[in-house]
């Protein structure tokens, strides 16, 4: 995707989860914890791959690669 998109990650799940950048990482994501229906949104406004786990289930992982 392209810088200045914008991200929302959909909690569908009855489990409660976060959505927590893992170092290198060009911003920091640290959403608040995500209950069930709720939505975080993040808006990349720099190029690079963030990685991302839920810190509740920390192997629940992703990855968002922006490009100029």
């Amino acid at each position: 995707m392209s810088k200045g998109t914008t991200v929302a990650w959909t909690n569908l799940d009855t489990a409660d989860h976060t959505v927590t950048s893992v170092e290198p990482s060009p911003m920091v994501l640290n959403s608040p914890v995500i209950h069930q229906g709720n939505t975080f949104q993040f808006t990349f406004n720099r190029t690079g791959t963030y990685t991302y786990i839920c810190n509740i289930h920390p192997f629940m992982r992703g990855t968002v690669t922006v490009a100029p």
